[in-house]
């Protein structure tokens, strides 16, 4: 409904979209130009010129990936400020399953704000190019770049038409329990042994994967960084819901995320998400290097930004282990050693 857009959080959110979008449409369209026309190694007028539109076009792309990663925090804002409309949603999960499109959109916001990522990976390893050889491949990239901003922005644009604040919408308890009578196979994957096995395996994998190309850069290690990393949200999301949650708030059957967020869930969600997010992006531009390591011709410039990444991967994977672990020690402690599950 269009006075769902007079609401200032919904409209903050929809300016966001906007922006960002707008911003990688145009450095897309700018870049369109820049491949077509450019020619590495000359130092003719017209190329200059062309070398002076890059740089713009890089430090949009960079505004582009910081209002991205705003946009995704700011979508979990969003819905836990419209709690209040909505009658029967407790957080932001409510929220957007009043919606068809609601989680959809966090998807697609998540996978936007990625790609910018990885662009940005591309663009400071050419940066790091005594010539830049990879100028070209990375404003074709753009493209798919500006696709799933512009994506982003329809689905936003969507979530926030179909809100209807007369609606009673499902909280999340209401969906675990629907799911335990059913017994659906999601709550048997969030059985907190193998989710917690799975979480921490998969995390640990991906921060010594990360920290072994960090010490000693090479092919192997760097591909296996990067799928690791690639698959590790996946993986480690089980454990958020199924073990993180629950001791976190304190119930054996409270499985939602975004209750991690708010204040009774002292707000680890941010340091838990913005470590997942900062592990996984920078250790798949581990695989973005390695996709381009025969065109930058350049191995010790490659094993350089490949120890950076690998860095700046572990100590986000570390991150996660340390913020998943937290809430499950102090637990333990507080409870003089006794599991929010009992026996398990």
């Amino acid at each position: 409904m269009a006075t769902n857009f007079l609401n200032l959080w919904i409209l903050a959110r929809v300016a966001q979209a906007a922006v960002s979008t707008g911003l990688c449409l145009a450095g897309a369209i700018l870049g369109l130009r820049l491949v077509r026309r450019w020619q590495a190694g000359q130092s003719s007028e017209q190329q200059l010129a062309l070398e002076r539109q890059a740089e713009l076009v890089a430090s949009v792309m960079q505004v582009a990936l910081i209002l991205e990663v705003l946009g995704l925090g700011l979508s979990v804002l969003v819905s836990d400020h419209l709690v209040g409309g909505i009658r029967g949603a407790m957080c932001a999960f409510g929220v957007l399953a009043s919606t068809r499109t609601g989680f959809y959109g966090l998807l697609a916001s998540s996978l936007s704000a990625a790609a910018c990522g990885l662009w940005v990976v591309l663009h400071r390893f050419d940066l790091r190019l005594q010539t830049p050889v990879l100028t070209r491949r990375k404003f074709a990239w753009l493209l798919p770049v500006g696709a799933l901003a512009l994506g982003d922005l329809a689905l936003v644009v969507t979530f926030a038409w179909q809100l209807d604040f007369k609606v009673i919408a499902s909280c999340c308890s209401v969906w675990v329990d629907a799911a335990v009578v059913h017994n659906s196979p999601v709550v048997q994957l969030l059985a907190p042994v193998p989710a917690g096995l799975l979480g921490v395996g998969a995390a640990g994998a991906a921060a010594l994967a990360a920290a072994v190309v960090a010490r000693q850069p090479g092919s192997a290690a760097a591909w296996a960084a990067s799928g690791l990393s690639a698959v590790g949200p996946v993986a480690v999301l089980p454990a958020v819901l199924g073990v993180v949650a629950p001791h976190v708030l304190g119930t054996p059957t409270h499985l939602c995320p975004f209750c991690l967020f708010h204040l009774q869930g002292g707000g680890l969600g941010w340091p838990l998400f913005g470590s997942l997010f900062l592990g996984s992006v920078t250790g798949m531009g581990l695989g973005v290097v390695e996709l381009n390591r025969k065109a930058a011709g350049d191995p010790a410039a490659v094993a350089a930004f490949e120890k950076v990444l690998g860095r700046w991967s572990a100590a986000g994977w570390l991150g996660v282990l340390v913020c998943g672990a937290f809430p499950v020690a102090r637990y333990w402690l507080q409870s003089g050693g006794v599991s929010v599950f009992g026996k398990v």
